[in-house]
Parts: C-alpha cells; structure tokens; sequence
C-alpha cells in the first residue's frame, strides 16, 4: 500500500514516580517530505539518554521523511535530584562579604536568610528518567507511530488514485499517438512508393541516392518501438503502485523519469502536429504525477 510521508499524531500520558510525584507528559509526532530520513527530537534533559533508541525505531518504521518529535513534561522536577547547597559557592560569598565589611568597616554580618537568597547557593543534579518510565514513553511511542502510519495510509490511498487517473490520461494518449504513427507511416509509405515508381526506369546513382534518403526518412519516423517502452513502463509503474512493500516514491519517480524520455524521443523524432499534440498533453500529466510522487515514502 502507498504511504504518504505526511502525518500527525499526539498523546498525552502520566507518569507516576510515586503517590506524590507523578507529571503529565505530552507527545508529538509530525512527518513531512524530504528526500532523505531526517529526525528532529526536542527531548527533556531526562530524556536525552532514549534518543538513539528513537532515531532507530523511527527510520526502521517510517523509513523516509523529515521527522518531527517532541516530548514536554509539565512537571520535569519529578526526575531530579536532590536538592544540595554548594558550599564552595557560599563560601565565596561569605569570604567576599567579609572582605566588604572590613573595607568599610560595616559592623552588620550577613543572615542566613540573605545568604539562601544568592545565586546559585543550591544546585539541583539532573538524572535520567528511570527504566520504568523510559518504557512508558517507547510504549506510548510505538502506539503514536501506528496512528501516523494510518494517516499515512489514508493520504496515501488519494494520492494513489489521483496517479492512476493520470495513468489513465498517459493511457489514452499513447494509443492515439500509436494510431496515428501507423497512419503517418502508411502515407509516407504510398509517398516513397510513389516516387520509387517515378523514378523506377532511372538507373542513376542520383536516384538511387534518393531513394536512399527517403528510406532513411522513414526509418527515422518509426516511434513503434518508443511507443513499446512507453506502454511496458507504464504497465511495470502500475504494478509498483499496488506492489507489497512501503518504500516506493524513488522508484515511482525513477520510472516517470523514463516515461519522460521515452515521450521526448517521441516528439524528437515524429514532428507531426497531432503527435506533438499528444506527447504535451502526456508531459503534462508525467510532471503531476512526478509531484505527487514526491509525498510518497
């Protein structure tokens, strides 16, 4: 089935450290296109230690697509440390304050109460989450992956029926520039036959010459065995549509790119008006198709 590279999905859990500690947490999954996989992940501090274990998970189930991951805790206290006073900290305070006091001979001494209101006299250790809680937000992860996949597969699905329908006008228009290249053939045949005829009784090397050049001419013509690629790789980009398997936007676009030159050999080589009419109109439709195969994972 086709996937599309767009997608959203969000979830929002609890985790519970302990009958008082406990933090809601907020999770949010976007997809768009992109040439290549690409994985931006704005995680707590707490969690930074699982990303490598998210851009493993995301590449081997989304595959291709700029990936947008967030994770907000409201309550990120819950996996700190405890609280400890930096004592080297308040020793340079009181040492500086000391040096004040004599200076300008200030017989007031500093107050606890001051001395906890400075700077970075308490330091908080940052901690990673505990395992338990690592498996709660992977959990929670894998079911926002199933989701987005399913949005995916909806999007997927319009964009696959929109391509078939330009199939179908690549179809339609091949069959005609088919007929009228055998029509176009047929006349140029009676042409040369006619002059051959002309020219049947002189046995000079100028009339052998041009007979030459109007085979020549002829040959040239012939887009039959354009026409044949045309239709095999149109039939083989059908088939990949409907093929098993998820990853299929490169080789979907591969193969427009080959119904692209196969049409402008086409054109190169047949100037009649009604051809050239066609093969536009099929150009036309090879460029929205290659479009929509740029959200196609």
């Amino acid at each position: 089935m086709i996937q599309s590279m767009t997608g959203f999905a969000s979830k929002t859990l609890t985790i519970v450290r302990d009958k008082d500690n406990k933090a809601h947490v907020s999770i949010h999954l976007k997809t768009l296109n992109a040439r290549y996989f690409e994985l931006n992940a704005k995680l707590p501090h707490a969690l930074s230690h699982i990303e490598t274990d998210l851009l493993k998970l995301f590449k081997k189930t989304l595959f291709r697509g700029y990936v947008y991951f967030n994770v907000f805790i409201d309550n990120p206290s819950i996996f700190k440390g405890a609280l400890e006073p930096s004592m080297g900290i308040a020793e340079g305070y009181i040492a500086s304050i000391e040096k004040i006091r004599t200076r300008f001979k200030i017989k007031e001494s500093v107050s606890l109460d001051t001395l906890v209101r400075l700077p970075n006299i308490f330091n908080v250790r940052e901690q990673d989450i505990d395992k338990k809680s690592s498996q709660v937000i992977m959990k929670a992860t894998n079911q926002l992956i199933k989701l987005l996949i399913q949005e995916r597969k909806k999007e997927g699905a319009e964009l696959c029926k929109d391509i078939e329908q330009r199939f179908d006008i690549m179809e339609k228009e091949i069959e005609i520039i088919k007929h009228r290249s055998k029509q176009l053939m047929e006349d140029q045949k009676k042409k040369i036959n006619s002059l051959t005829q002309e020219l049947k009784d002189e046995q000079n090397d100028q009339a052998e010459n041009r007979k030459n050049i109007m085979y020549a001419m002829l040959d040239k013509m012939d887009i039959h065995e354009e026409i044949v690629r045309f239709q095999s790789h149109l039939k083989n980009i059908r088939d990949l549509l409907h093929a098993p398997g998820v990853e299929k936007g490169k080789r979907l676009d591969f193969t427009l790119q080959e119904l692209a030159r196969e049409i402008n050999t086409i054109t190169a080589k047949c100037s009649d008006s009604k051809i050239c009419e066609q093969a536009i109109n099929i150009k036309v439709e090879i460029e929205k198709s290659r479009e929509q195969t740029q959200n196609i994972v």
